[in-house]
């Protein structure tokens, strides 16, 4: 294996986890004819919470952690979190078209820096704010003037991927305080697994039982489970062990245009003028925001 390969080996889990993430949307689509928004998000993290401990127990058999009241509070925390943030942007795709719902939901990198001097202390360069402010004018053009398939507002379900990109953003800042303490394994092992709890929680009082479903559904349920969330998150995460966060932060941005190309092909969702025009300036928003130098003044 000479050098070439192995540089070119992150970019390739890059890659396959842009992929894998952008198919999230196209799949829950599919599955919300038959199943609510809830039973969606729940099902998604049931599955990925038995995954995840089955590759905790066959890779990380023995670890020692000292869960005191503090850590417990921050997993519980960050479970509650990741279950909102499912449940929010499941229900915005029932209500608005993908492209709209993915680009809004993938703001959470704006949301964690302006939070980041406040939480983390970390110091955040000008230039991101002026990314903001384009990301924050794109926003304002699909909501004010984007109408859903009925010729309705969009602006509930903007609203909602809106605060699934909040949500998530408080559940990567939580993410890194508790990352130095165990492994990436154990954390999300647990982490899902109260997800799924809450969800499963959040089911049983919004519909009143527990609904079956047909095989098909199951196996987009277990899909969803397996592609975006397992095989996307993973390989995202093992390109960050040899790339910097700030190229990983960029790629993420494809995701958009990844599930968009998908809606396009799959559901045969053409996005509008004035969602492309407000995407892009979101998209350009984000770039310019996350493409500024740390130290910058």
């Amino acid at each position: 294996m000479d050098n070439t390969s192995r540089n070119r080996s992150p970019y390739t889990l890059l890659l396959v986890g842009i992929f894998a993430v952008s198919t999230a949307a196209i799949l829950i689509k599919l599955a919300l004819p038959s199943a609510s928004p809830i039973a969606v998000a729940f099902h998604r993290l049931f599955f990925s919470a038995i995954i995840a401990i089955l590759i905790f127990v066959f890779t990380k058999r023995e670890e020692k952690v000292t869960l005191d009241r503090h850590l417990i509070g921050l997993l519980v925390l960050s479970g509650i979190l990741l279950a909102f943030h499912f449940a929010l942007w499941t229900w915005s795709l029932d209500l608005v078209s993908v492209n709209s719902s993915v680009i809004f939901a993938t703001t959470s990198p704006l949301w964690v820096g302006l939070l980041s001097p406040f939480v983390l202390k970390e110091r955040v360069p000008r230039r991101f704010y002026f990314g903001v402010f384009f990301a924050f004018l794109g926003g304002l053009i699909i909501a004010v003037l984007g109408k859903n398939n009925t010729g309705t507002s969009t602006l509930p379900g903007l609203l909602m991927a809106l605060f699934s990109a909040w949500m998530i953003a408080g559940y990567l800042l939580v993410g890194r305080k508790v990352a130095s303490k165990m492994s990436t394994e154990l954390y999300v092992s647990i982490v899902y697994s109260v997800a799924a709890v809450v969800l499963g929680i959040m089911l049983l009082f919004l519909e009143k039982g527990y609904q079956t479903y047909s095989p098909r559904i199951y196996l987009i349920f277990l899909l969803l489970a397996v592609v975006p969330q397992t095989l996307g998150h993973t390989s995202m995460n093992k390109a960050l062990t040899h790339l910097p966060a700030r190229i990983v932060s960029l790629a993420l941005l494809f995701e958009p245009v990844g599930s968009s190309i998908l809606a396009i092909l799959f559901l045969k969702e053409i996005p509008s003028v004035v969602e492309i025009a407000g995407g892009i300036l979101i998209l350009f928003g984000l770039f310019f925001a996350l493409s500024a130098k740390p130290n910058a003044a």
